[in-house]
């Protein structure tokens, strides 16, 4: 079986205390079966604080919506009492994702991490490959429909690297790219375009409606929703950054629509990803000038509140199919407006 990832997966290493925004906080933490099992086997009074503090196979959260294993220290107390390799399946692969195909998995490191988001912008994205020992989780699926997906990938990805074209052409090719494959499995469908409101506008209160995930982002995404008509321009300095996030977002969502069926779904939700980051970068230098560590953690909290919530996930791809300010015509227009 082949095992294909970015480049910069082989880089990433948690941070552990040194995380400002630890994935040990503010997440309900499944505990696998096996996982469980051997915790249950474990006595002493370290055995009885596992029980104490797991139920219904998930890790009881404190008050303040800390792991009860996360110490004062920021170091996890399973880690250092029973080893790395005792920790649940979750936490051992957390930020790194997965997805199985016949004779091939794919995986990579989620950029709601702030570790991996610095190694997503900062890295250029390539593709490895390695041979691993088969693995069975792999579902049904269409394989010509596959390989039309997976060359639509490369196409895009490729078209995204390539400094030659503007990040706005890049991602508007991207669009097309995906809206061909679309409608090679489905009816074609009509491009109505924004026309009704500000498309720009109507994208941020979209995002204010989304099932918050961190108390703080809620206000934050108001706020700058509040100051799109007074930002500073598009920095294009930042398109480097941009570029990758758009090439992780591709690589890790495309190929999986093979299963759903969401080809162009998830290319619409790469290419508003980008418009939504770019606005967040602006925001960003309208109070601390965005560094390369504001556009780190723009992306980061951004990735965290969408791709990291399956309801707004699932919520989004709804409104990309049904709201005119989302369609192919409006998302083109505005991303000429907002990349140049």
């Amino acid at each position: 079986m082949i095992y294909r990832t970015p480049g910069y997966c082989k880089d990433f290493r948690c941070i552990a205390d040194k995380c400002r925004d630890s994935c040990c906080k503010g997440w309900e933490i499944d505990i696998d079966a096996d996982t469980a099992r051997y915790y249950d086997s474990i006595g002493g009074e370290f055995g009885k604080r596992l029980k104490e503090n797991i139920r219904d196979g998930c890790f009881v959260l404190t008050e303040d919506e800390r792991c009860p294993f996360l110490n004062k220290q920021g170091l996890c107390d399973i880690y250092t009492e029973l080893g790395e390799d005792k920790l649940c399946r979750i936490c051992s692969d957390h930020p790194r994702y997965f997805e199985w195909f016949k004779g091939l998995k794919e995986g990579g490191t989620g950029l709601c991490c702030e570790a991996a988001a610095e190694l997503i912008l900062s890295c250029p994205f390539s593709l490895l490959e390695t041979d691993i020992p088969d693995e069975e989780a792999a579902g049904d699926y269409d394989e010509e429909l596959f390989e039309l997906i997976l060359s639509a990938r490369n196409d895009i990805l490729d078209i995204i690297g390539s400094e030659d074209i503007s990040l706005a052409e890049a991602l508007c090719r991207s669009l097309d790219i995906a809206a061909e494959v679309q409608e090679s499995i489905d009816i074609p469908f009509p491009d109505n375009g924004s026309g009704a409101c500000n498309a720009l506008s109507c994208i941020f209160g979209c995002f204010e409606e989304l099932e918050p995930i961190d108390e703080d982002w809620l206000p934050y995404i108001k706020s700058c929703a509040g100051s799109l008509g007074s930002m500073p321009a598009h920095n294009t300095d930042n398109d480097i950054y941009l570029r990758r996030i758009a090439q992780y977002l591709i690589f890790r969502y495309l190929l999986k629509s093979v299963y759903d069926g969401e080809i162009l779904g998830y290319a619409k939700f790469a290419a508003v990803s980008i418009i939504v980051i770019a606005r967040l970068f602006r925001y960003s230098a309208v109070n601390s000038g965005c560094t390369f560590e504001d556009c780190a953690e723009a992306a980061k909290n951004y990735s965290k509140e969408t791709e990291y919530c399956e309801e707004n996930m699932e919520k989004l791809l709804v409104l990309f199919e049904e709201e005119p300010f989302f369609s192919i015509s409006a998302l083109k227009e505005l991303l000429t407006e907002e990349l140049s």
